[in-house]
């Protein structure tokens, strides 16, 4: 009877080991395909590149800077470059020129920025290119700084074209309407005066030195819903509200849409816009909006790329690369959002 105990014992001895034995050699078949990038069918895939920028926005306009951004990505990945977006996901909300010292002391190859006249951002821009980072200023521009290049827009022809719009929308005693011109309290930089000008010289042109009155209304832009509030304060106030209101963002554009539509004042302020993502499209279609101007968002982000990449190989590039900008009034916002509908038919 101890014999056959004995014999059992080593018997179930030698099937443990021979189970150890097969799960030893599948843990070190299955490591070696992990470490390999292969494990259960997955393929690890590993790209380097020769160089990496970064784009640097303030929070603002996040559909638009999404599309600079896909852009940019698309055309660095062309030449071997990595383009990140500095700052997103992260835990603390970083200021634009807090992110422009990182990158600095990050030794990146290259700045993407929406620059501005403030001291500290030249000093910033100023110190990246010294240190031998070129720095694309984007949409507005630092021309008190070395920054390489300018990619943006003619801000004075925006203006003419905001002109056009509102001589279409005034009445015949046209002198006596208001119009309100929404701007960013917090951007120190000569764009906005530009638009401005824009807007006054080209009503001029047209009605002489009569013209309505045009004023600009600074909107807080400190906190997360700051300029919802600014803008909504405007409908709350009998006194304040313009007959037409011109929005120089994407951001403004969406919250006086929405404070319109909310506090019943659509076709009593005229709306102009900016930008074409859908839910404004969406308004300009259903003459919530009277009409918008779009940037090529999708240009922006190659022309950034090909400046810093051109500056790269040759030690030099464009001072300014001009954006094409489009005027969308209603029967083409509802032709932009019906061939955008289509073309998600096609992929999905």
């Amino acid at each position: 009877m101890a014999e056959g105990n004995t014999y059992m014992g080593k018997k179930a001895m030698g099937i443990l080991l021979a189970v150890m034995s097969v799960l030893l050699v599948v843990l070190f078949v299955a490591l070696r395909r992990f470490s390999e990038g292969v494990y259960t069918g997955y393929q690890e895939t590993y790209e380097t590149y020769d160089q990496h920028y970064v784009l640097i926005t303030d929070g603002e306009d996040s559909d638009f800077w999404n599309k600079v951004y896909e852009s940019a990505l698309g055309e660095a990945r062309q030449e071997g470059v990595y383009v990140e977006r500095f700052g997103e996901g992260l835990a603390v909300d970083y200021s634009r020129n807090e992110l422009l010292k990182m990158a600095i002391q990050a030794s990146v190859d290259g700045i993407i920025v929406p620059g501005d006249e403030d001291e500290d951002t030249i000093a910033l821009i100023n110190e990246a290119v010294e240190k031998g980072i070129p720095v694309v200023t984007v949409l507005q521009d630092s021309t008190g700084s070395l920054r390489n290049c300018f990619v943006g827009n003619n801000n004075y022809n925006l203006g003419q074209e905001y002109g056009r719009q509102i001589l279409e929308l005034l009445p015949e005693d046209g002198k006596k309407s208001r119009v309100m011109v929404l701007a960013n309290e917090s951007r120190a930089d000569t764009s906005q005066n530009l638009t401005m000008l824009g807007i006054r010289e080209t009503l001029e042109q047209e009605l002489g030195k009569d013209i309505p009155a045009v004023e600009s209304r600074p909107v807080d832009n400190t906190g997360n819903f700051s300029a919802e509030e600014s803008i909504r304060d405007i409908f709350l106030d009998p006194g304040e509200m313009p007959d037409i209101l011109v929005c120089l963002n994407e951001v403004y554009t969406r919250c006086a849409y929405q404070a319109a539509v909310d506090y019943n004042q659509v076709g009593t302020v005229q709306i102009l816009g900016y930008y074409d993502s859908e839910t404004i499209l969406n308004a300009v279609a259903k003459n919530i909006i009277y009409s918008t101007i779009t940037l090529d968002a999708e240009q922006m982000g190659r022309l950034c790329v090909q400046a810093l990449e051109e500056y790269r190989q040759t030690g030099y590039t464009n001072s300014y690369m001009a954006v094409d900008t489009r005027l969308i009034t209603m029967e083409e916002a509802a032709k932009l959002l019906e061939s955008r509908q289509r073309a998600e038919t096609s992929a999905g």
